[in-house]
């Protein structure tokens, strides 16, 4: 029997819009290894999202000459990875879609630029993205059931966003419940235990 197997990494929450899936401590996928993923669109026929805690090498000025510099380009996932995605919480930007109250997905990218220019701690409410996760007809539902991910509804857009990137999963993890708050300490080998 594998360790997996015997690990109960299940919390019954359905994955849905505006939930995040957090994979299971052992992943090995190098696009989803200790990933949180926040689902903007999640249905019968397809979901996707975008993984929040992996850092790309390159900056959005390195993609685009009207960009200021220094600004991170994360990877949102395996699909599409040579286009660009974006999330924020600036309301009134022409053309984006909300997924939860105050979170924004896509828009009008020129007015985005705009806003940082004006004011550079609007930065801190933009995330840009390199590709995204998308799961077709029944395949979350399927990595859901084999415990590769456990969906959730109780984490804040402060915790998502504000939380570093190299303990946000363990961040989110230990808002889980007790259980889930162990797995958040388990080493990525379990041969290094």
């Amino acid at each position: 029997m594998k360790l997996k197997e015997t690990i109960d990494f299940m919390n019954g929450i359905l994955p849905s819009k505006g939930s995040v899936l957090l994979s299971e401590p052992f992943l090995q996928d190098p696009h989803f290894e200790r990933s949180v993923v926040l689902m903007c669109e999640h249905s019968d026929a397809e979901s996707f999202g975008f993984v929040l805690n992996h850092l790309s090498a390159v900056q959005l000025h390195d993609l685009m000459d009207i960009a200021p510099k220094d600004i991170p380009v994360f990877i949102g996932g395996p699909v599409a990875n040579n286009s660009l995605f974006y999330l924020h919480t600036i309301p009134g930007i022409e053309s984006s879609e909300e997924i939860l109250p105050g979170l924004f997905y896509g828009g009008d990218l020129a007015e985005l630029i705009e806003t940082i220019e004006a004011d550079p701690s609007n930065l801190e409410k933009m995330r840009f993205f390199l590709g995204y996760s998308g799961w077709s007809k029944g395949q979350l539902a399927q990595e859901i059931k084999e415990r590769s991910w456990i969906s959730t509804t109780n984490l804040s857009l402060e915790t998502l966003f504000s939380t570093p990137i190299k303990t946000l999963w363990k961040t989110c993890m230990s808002f889980q419940g007790e259980q889930f708050k162990t797995f958040s300490i388990f080493p990525k080998n379990i041969a290094d235990n």
